[in-house]
């Protein structure tokens, strides 16, 4: 069964090939195209009838257009009204009937030297191209650049989700950039507003690259850092207690940390276990607990 295309077939959705279109079919239908580049108005098939180069009665044509229109190639934006080419049938005329033309050699010349004229400066190049082909084309020039070296100014996390959360960069010109990434389950919103801390402490003011090159530097400290933490506590007996500053690994986020060292069967420490949590810990019940945990596990592991 044959269904008809609508006017907002993706594209793609439909397989068109030129061998499915009669030399009338296709005249009509780059008449219906070309009608509607110059003008944006829907073309009838009395107008076509006086176009095509094969003489065709209006019935004729209607006929042609109603195989074209079940094709997905053209559409009626009203009942009574002519036909439009759908996004599908401009992508099929642009790839199979359009015949591009070349630019002559005083044009060519011409266009090079008003991008030329604007200098050595980047910018000044990009917008003197741009706005030749806006007065070029009757359209409005974009240009795109991949700004590599645009300075942070803030940056932030929203959760969106258990697993997701929304990065917004805003950069020292204004321009906003939000990106998704993926976050562990459980994850406090806590720690997020911790990293955005941690972030624009560390890497305000660079751009990306540099940023990147700074996160470097500081997850290095930060490993040296635990490892000087775990030899320390190898070295003594018990529970420690660093509060606040006194952990330099932690002391952007007002916590304390507890820990305490376990030890297998001959006596050797092989790690460490404590907790993490803000300043005002309940230290007198906090301690006793982490210092006896390390010594179940110390037994557990001897055993």
């Amino acid at each position: 069964m044959e269904r008809s295309l609508s006017h907002d077939v993706p594209i793609g959705a439909t397989q068109v090939s030129l061998a499915q279109l009669n030399e009338r079919s296709r005249d009509i239908f780059r008449q219906i195209v070309e009608s509607y580049l110059a003008t944006g108005e829907p073309v009838g098939s009395r107008n076509i009838s006086r176009l095509i180069t094969t003489p065709l009665s209006p019935a004729s044509v209607r006929n042609v257009m109603s195989d074209l229109e079940q094709l997905g190639l053209i559409y009626a934006p009203h009942t009574s009204a002519g036909r439009l080419p759908t996004e599908f049938g401009l992508r099929f005329f642009v790839d199979a009937l359009m015949e591009i033309g070349d630019l002559g050699e005083s044009d060519r010349r011409e266009m090079e030297a008003k991008v030329a004229a604007a200098g050595k400066s980047m910018d000044a190049v990009l917008n003197e191209a741009s706005g030749m082909l806006s007065g070029l084309t009757r359209a409005a020039g974009v240009v795109l650049t991949a700004k590599s070296n645009v300075r942070l100014k803030h940056i932030e996390f929203v959760r969106l989700e258990p697993e997701r959360a929304l990065v917004i960069l805003v950069a020292d010109d204004g321009q906003v950039e939000n990106r998704i990434i993926s976050v562990p389950m459980g994850l406090p919103a806590a720690s997020l507003t911790e990293a955005a801390n941690f972030l624009n402490a560390h890497v305000r003011g660079c751009t990306l690259a540099e940023a990147k090159v700074e996160l470097e530097k500081a997850r290095a400290v930060a490993q040296a850092e635990l490892d000087q933490l775990t030899q320390k506590i190898e070295r003594a007996e018990g529970a420690h207690i660093f509060i606040g500053s006194e952990n330099k690994l932690f002391s952007l986020s007002g916590s304390s940390t507890i820990v305490a060292p376990y030890r297998e069967g001959s006596g050797r420490i092989v790690g460490v276990l404590g907790v993490i949590g803000p300043t005002r810990l309940n230290y007198a019940r906090v301690i006793p607990m982490v210092d006896y945990t390390a010594k179940v596990v110390s037994k557990l592991i001897a055993g």
